[in-house]
């Protein structure tokens, strides 16, 4: 007998809630060869997509040239906080690049946050919905406290 409830996924607004106090992500992108590729990077939560600021000099940003399938990755699990408190969500899809007023807005946003690798904050903006997300939320284990 599984020692879970059959799902620990957040709903769409807890997705929401969750990934709008994120600010770092982890990018998964392809290789020429088919190969993965994965960067830590600055991102932002808004209207049901999350956006993420690529840094100029790095693989990914050449691998988004090439192919726009991507994976994005934010999780939660503070210092000291307990097992049960650890949240993530993995959003897959295709990304699309900020442009227009969007772009514009977004800047400044993303000036705020420096990229989690070498401070930078220059780079294109991408982002990605949430047609396609796999998220946990371990405070929703059943039985947690059975043990």
């Amino acid at each position: 007998m599984a020692r879970e409830h059959a799902t620990i996924k957040m709903s769409l607004e807890e997705l929401g809630d969750f990934a709008s106090a994120e600010t770092r992500c982890i990018v998964a992108t392809l290789e020429g060869d088919g190969g993965p590729w994965g960067d830590a990077v600055s991102c932002a939560y808004r209207a049901e997509r999350l956006y993420f600021r690529v840094p100029l000099a790095t693989r990914t940003l050449q691998n988004l040239e090439r192919d726009d399938r991507v994976c994005c990755v934010i999780e939660s699990h503070p210092a000291g906080a307990e097992y049960y408190t650890i949240k993530g969500a993995m959003f897959h899809g295709r990304a699309a690049r900020a442009q227009g007023e969007t772009e514009r807005e977004l800047a400044s946003v993303f000036a705020a946050l420096p990229d989690p690798v070498d401070g930078d904050t220059q780079g294109p903006i991408f982002s990605v919905g949430v047609e396609d997300v796999a998220s946990f939320d371990f405070a929703k284990i059943v039985r947690r406290f059975d043990q």
